[in-house]
Protein backbone atom coordinates (compact mmCIF):
# COMPACT_ATOMS: atom_id res chain seq x y z
CA UNK A 1 0.00 0.00 0.00
CA UNK A 2 2.63 2.26 1.17
CA UNK A 3 4.63 1.92 -2.49
CA UNK A 4 1.11 2.46 -4.14
CA UNK A 5 1.30 5.85 -2.45
CA UNK A 6 4.68 6.60 -3.30
CA UNK A 7 3.99 5.71 -7.06
CA UNK A 8 0.87 7.89 -7.01
CA UNK A 9 2.41 10.99 -5.60
CA UNK A 10 5.22 10.52 -8.15
CA UNK A 11 2.78 10.28 -11.19
CA UNK A 12 0.91 13.77 -9.80
CA UNK A 13 4.44 15.40 -9.37
CA UNK A 14 5.46 14.40 -12.59
CA UNK A 15 2.22 15.35 -13.67
CA UNK A 16 1.89 18.72 -12.33
CA UNK A 17 5.60 19.75 -13.18
CA UNK A 18 5.04 18.87 -16.92
CA UNK A 19 2.22 21.45 -17.08
CA UNK A 20 3.70 24.11 -15.54
CA UNK A 21 6.58 23.50 -18.05
CA UNK A 22 4.45 23.68 -20.72
CA UNK A 23 2.84 26.85 -19.26
CA UNK A 24 6.58 28.70 -18.44
CA UNK A 25 7.64 27.38 -21.76
CA UNK A 26 5.28 28.40 -24.16
CA UNK A 27 6.52 30.51 -26.48
CA UNK A 28 6.50 34.44 -26.34
CA UNK A 29 6.45 36.71 -29.69
CA UNK A 30 9.04 39.44 -29.80
CA UNK A 31 7.63 42.94 -32.02
CA UNK A 32 10.06 45.64 -32.09
CA UNK A 33 8.93 49.49 -32.14
CA UNK A 34 10.43 52.79 -32.88
CA UNK A 35 11.45 53.91 -29.36
CA UNK A 36 10.93 57.64 -30.68
CA UNK A 37 7.93 58.20 -33.20
CA UNK A 38 5.32 59.95 -30.61
CA UNK A 39 2.52 58.84 -30.92
CA UNK A 40 2.70 55.87 -32.81
CA UNK A 41 5.45 54.11 -30.53
CA UNK A 42 7.82 55.77 -27.80
CA UNK A 43 9.57 54.35 -25.17
CA UNK A 44 13.16 51.70 -24.66
CA UNK A 45 13.16 48.38 -24.00
CA UNK A 46 9.74 47.05 -22.44
CA UNK A 47 8.24 50.22 -20.95
CA UNK A 48 7.37 51.40 -25.15
CA UNK A 49 3.81 52.26 -25.57
CA UNK A 50 1.63 54.00 -27.98
CA UNK A 51 -0.57 53.41 -30.87
CA UNK A 52 1.38 50.62 -32.67
CA UNK A 53 2.20 48.47 -29.51
CA UNK A 54 -0.91 49.09 -28.03
CA UNK A 55 -2.80 47.69 -31.37
CA UNK A 56 -0.70 44.67 -31.29
CA UNK A 57 -0.69 43.78 -27.76
CA UNK A 58 -4.90 43.92 -28.38
CA UNK A 59 -4.93 42.04 -31.42
CA UNK A 60 -2.28 39.29 -30.46
CA UNK A 61 -3.09 38.80 -26.67
CA UNK A 62 -7.10 39.44 -26.28
CA UNK A 63 -7.70 38.01 -30.30
CA UNK A 64 -5.32 35.42 -30.50
CA UNK A 65 -4.33 34.62 -26.81
CA UNK A 66 -0.78 34.69 -28.16
CA UNK A 67 1.60 36.09 -25.10
CA UNK A 68 3.81 38.71 -26.81
CA UNK A 69 5.95 41.06 -25.90
CA UNK A 70 6.60 44.60 -27.55
CA UNK A 71 9.92 46.24 -27.27
CA UNK A 72 11.14 49.38 -27.79
CA UNK A 73 14.80 49.89 -30.06
CA UNK A 74 16.17 53.18 -32.19
CA UNK A 75 14.51 52.41 -35.20
CA UNK A 76 18.10 51.05 -37.43
CA UNK A 77 18.43 48.63 -34.86
CA UNK A 78 14.73 47.36 -34.68
CA UNK A 79 15.05 46.40 -38.85
CA UNK A 80 18.61 44.60 -37.93
CA UNK A 81 17.46 42.72 -35.23
CA UNK A 82 13.94 41.46 -37.21
CA UNK A 83 16.51 40.98 -40.41
CA UNK A 84 18.50 38.71 -38.69
CA UNK A 85 15.93 36.86 -36.28
CA UNK A 86 16.25 38.15 -32.69
CA UNK A 87 13.07 39.49 -32.72
CA UNK A 88 10.47 38.48 -34.10
CA UNK A 89 8.79 40.96 -35.75
CA UNK A 90 7.51 44.58 -36.56
CA UNK A 91 5.20 46.53 -38.34
CA UNK A 92 5.84 49.09 -41.07
CA UNK A 93 5.73 49.65 -44.28
CA UNK A 94 6.59 46.48 -46.39
CA UNK A 95 8.94 47.76 -48.64
CA UNK A 96 11.02 45.02 -50.49
CA UNK A 97 14.34 45.51 -49.07
CA UNK A 98 12.05 44.51 -46.53
CA UNK A 99 10.48 41.93 -48.12
CA UNK A 100 14.23 40.15 -48.51
CA UNK A 101 14.00 38.60 -44.74
CA UNK A 102 10.28 39.31 -43.64
CA UNK A 103 7.22 37.92 -44.66
CA UNK A 104 4.43 40.20 -44.62
CA UNK A 105 0.53 40.04 -43.42
CA UNK A 106 -2.01 40.23 -46.62
CA UNK A 107 -4.23 42.71 -44.25
CA UNK A 108 -3.40 46.55 -43.53
CA UNK A 109 -2.31 46.71 -39.80
CA UNK A 110 -2.78 50.50 -39.48
CA UNK A 111 -3.13 53.14 -42.13
CA UNK A 112 -1.47 56.73 -41.66
CA UNK A 113 -2.94 59.29 -43.02
CA UNK A 114 -1.11 62.39 -44.58
CA UNK A 115 -3.03 65.93 -43.92
CA UNK A 116 -1.61 69.56 -44.48
CA UNK A 117 -1.79 72.05 -41.22
CA UNK A 118 -2.10 75.89 -42.29
CA UNK A 119 -2.59 78.99 -40.58
CA UNK A 120 -6.61 79.24 -39.39
CA UNK A 121 -8.72 81.18 -41.70
CA UNK A 122 -5.18 82.50 -44.01
CA UNK A 123 -5.43 82.92 -47.82
CA UNK A 124 -3.41 79.85 -47.92
CA UNK A 125 -6.19 78.10 -45.93
CA UNK A 126 -8.33 79.27 -48.75
CA UNK A 127 -6.48 78.33 -51.14
CA UNK A 128 -5.34 74.54 -50.51
CA UNK A 129 -9.07 74.08 -49.53
CA UNK A 130 -10.18 75.55 -52.84
CA UNK A 131 -7.54 73.56 -54.35
CA UNK A 132 -6.49 70.60 -52.89
CA UNK A 133 -3.22 69.30 -55.41
CA UNK A 134 0.13 68.64 -54.96
CA UNK A 135 0.63 71.45 -57.40
CA UNK A 136 -0.64 74.12 -54.90
CA UNK A 137 2.24 73.47 -52.12
CA UNK A 138 5.11 74.43 -55.05
CA UNK A 139 4.39 78.28 -54.87
CA UNK A 140 4.07 77.79 -50.71
CA UNK A 141 6.65 77.61 -47.95
CA UNK A 142 6.45 74.17 -47.19
CA UNK A 143 8.30 72.59 -44.11
CA UNK A 144 9.30 69.17 -43.72
CA UNK A 145 11.03 67.94 -40.70
CA UNK A 146 14.58 66.31 -40.65
CA UNK A 147 15.18 62.23 -41.88
CA UNK A 148 11.27 61.95 -43.21
CA UNK A 149 11.55 59.70 -45.64
CA UNK A 150 7.89 59.42 -47.16
CA UNK A 151 8.33 63.58 -47.15
CA UNK A 152 11.33 63.24 -49.60
CA UNK A 153 10.21 61.22 -51.70
CA UNK A 154 6.76 63.00 -52.09
CA UNK A 155 8.97 66.45 -52.48
CA UNK A 156 11.41 64.83 -55.19
CA UNK A 157 8.21 63.47 -57.43
CA UNK A 158 6.18 66.51 -57.26
CA UNK A 159 8.92 69.23 -57.69
CA UNK A 160 8.94 71.14 -54.30
CA UNK A 161 11.58 72.52 -52.09
CA UNK A 162 11.09 71.98 -48.64
CA UNK A 163 11.97 73.85 -45.33
CA UNK A 164 13.50 71.67 -42.91
CA UNK A 165 13.09 71.44 -39.70
CA UNK A 166 13.81 68.93 -36.59
CA UNK A 167 10.97 67.91 -35.60
CA UNK A 168 6.97 68.21 -36.08
CA UNK A 169 6.51 70.82 -33.61
CA UNK A 170 9.57 73.02 -35.05
CA UNK A 171 7.04 73.11 -38.42
CA UNK A 172 3.88 73.92 -36.57
CA UNK A 173 6.16 77.01 -34.90
CA UNK A 174 7.04 78.30 -38.18
CA UNK A 175 3.80 78.55 -39.39
CA UNK A 176 2.47 79.85 -36.70
CA UNK A 177 5.12 82.58 -36.90
CA UNK A 178 4.65 82.95 -40.31
CA UNK A 179 8.04 81.22 -41.25
CA UNK A 180 6.23 78.86 -43.04
CA UNK A 181 2.74 78.02 -44.68
CA UNK A 182 2.02 74.11 -44.53
CA UNK A 183 2.83 71.57 -43.09
CA UNK A 184 1.91 67.77 -44.71
CA UNK A 185 3.16 65.24 -42.31
CA UNK A 186 0.63 62.49 -40.39
CA UNK A 187 -2.58 63.90 -38.97
CA UNK A 188 -2.82 61.84 -35.97
CA UNK A 189 0.54 63.57 -35.07
CA UNK A 190 0.02 67.29 -35.96
CA UNK A 191 -3.31 66.98 -34.05
CA UNK A 192 -1.90 66.15 -30.80
CA UNK A 193 1.16 68.35 -31.04
CA UNK A 194 -1.35 71.16 -31.61
CA UNK A 195 -3.30 70.27 -29.33
CA UNK A 196 -0.50 69.70 -26.67
CA UNK A 197 1.03 73.53 -27.50
CA UNK A 198 -2.81 74.87 -27.18
CA UNK A 199 -1.95 76.41 -30.91
CA UNK A 200 -5.80 75.27 -31.68
CA UNK A 201 -6.56 79.30 -31.99
CA UNK A 202 -4.15 79.63 -34.71
CA UNK A 203 -3.94 76.13 -36.94
CA UNK A 204 -6.00 73.99 -38.39
CA UNK A 205 -5.12 70.49 -40.01
CA UNK A 206 -7.57 70.54 -43.90
CA UNK A 207 -9.68 67.18 -44.53
CA UNK A 208 -7.59 66.69 -47.65
CA UNK A 209 -5.77 63.45 -47.77
CA UNK A 210 -2.70 63.95 -49.53
CA UNK A 211 -1.07 60.83 -49.19
CA UNK A 212 -1.31 57.55 -47.00
CA UNK A 213 1.33 54.95 -45.44
CA UNK A 214 0.08 51.16 -44.64
CA UNK A 215 1.98 49.24 -42.35
CA UNK A 216 1.56 45.32 -42.53
CA UNK A 217 2.47 42.64 -39.60
CA UNK A 218 5.98 41.44 -41.29
CA UNK A 219 7.34 38.58 -39.42
CA UNK A 220 11.06 37.52 -39.61
CA UNK A 221 11.72 34.45 -42.27
CA UNK A 222 14.46 33.28 -39.11
CA UNK A 223 11.17 33.46 -36.81
CA UNK A 224 10.42 29.98 -35.44
CA UNK A 225 6.54 30.91 -35.79
CA UNK A 226 6.71 31.11 -39.37
CA UNK A 227 3.95 31.58 -41.98
CA UNK A 228 1.37 29.64 -40.31
CA UNK A 229 1.45 31.95 -38.07
CA UNK A 230 1.15 35.48 -40.31
CA UNK A 231 -1.74 33.36 -41.59
CA UNK A 232 -3.57 33.20 -38.19
CA UNK A 233 -2.83 36.79 -37.90
CA UNK A 234 -4.78 37.82 -41.56
CA UNK A 235 -7.40 35.66 -40.79
CA UNK A 236 -7.23 37.18 -36.64
CA UNK A 237 -7.46 40.75 -38.51
CA UNK A 238 -10.36 40.18 -41.16
CA UNK A 239 -12.23 38.58 -38.70
CA UNK A 240 -11.84 42.17 -36.21
CA UNK A 241 -12.29 44.46 -39.02
CA UNK A 242 -15.51 42.63 -39.78
CA UNK A 243 -17.02 42.18 -36.52
CA UNK A 244 -16.42 45.83 -35.80
CA UNK A 245 -13.89 45.35 -33.05
CA UNK A 246 -10.76 46.94 -35.22
CA UNK A 247 -12.41 50.03 -35.88
CA UNK A 248 -13.46 50.69 -31.99
CA UNK A 249 -9.99 49.97 -31.25
CA UNK A 250 -8.41 52.31 -33.98
CA UNK A 251 -10.94 54.67 -33.20
CA UNK A 252 -9.97 54.73 -29.43
CA UNK A 253 -5.94 54.49 -29.89
CA UNK A 254 -6.29 57.46 -32.69
CA UNK A 255 -8.59 59.58 -30.22
CA UNK A 256 -7.21 63.17 -30.62
CA UNK A 257 -8.66 66.41 -29.44
CA UNK A 258 -10.82 68.06 -32.78
CA UNK A 259 -9.37 71.10 -34.29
Amino acid sequence: MLGFRRTLTFLLTAFSLSLFSGVSGAKILKVGFNADWAPYSVGSSETVKGILPDLIREALSKHMDMPVDVIGYPWARVQNLVENGSIDAFVTVPTAPRLEYALSSSETVYKIEIRTTVMRNSPVEKRLRDNPHPDALKALRYCDILGNGWGMAYTAKHGITPIIGRKVISCLRMVQKGRADVVLQASVVTSREIAAQNMSDHLVTLPTIFGTMSFTFLLSKKSSFGQGFVDRFDATLKRMKEDGSYSKLIARLNKVPAN
